[in-house]
């Protein structure tokens, strides 16, 4: 765990290639976390400040063209 950041694990579909992952990447950059992107099982780590919503981060992730079907 990254101090003061919480952990959630996402599924994300549509993701096909490496630039996919990073643009996921820095979509959870951009609201102040750090990710790690499993491209084969479209699962990604993410650590993000309390105060970054599940549904914010469903917003940024889907806004890229991704489907973001869990955040927990």
């Amino acid at each position: 765990m990254l101090l003061g950041k919480i952990k959630h694990n996402l599924k994300v579909e549509g993701m096909h290639c490496e630039h996919c992952a990073a643009r996921v990447e820095k979509a959870i950059k951009d609201l102040g976390g750090k990710a790690t992107v499993d491209l084969s099982s479209g699962n990604v780590e993410a650590f993000l400040p309390k105060a970054v919503t599940p549904e914010a981060i469903k917003k940024a992730i889907d806004a890229l063209g991704f489907k973001c079907i869990t955040v927990d």
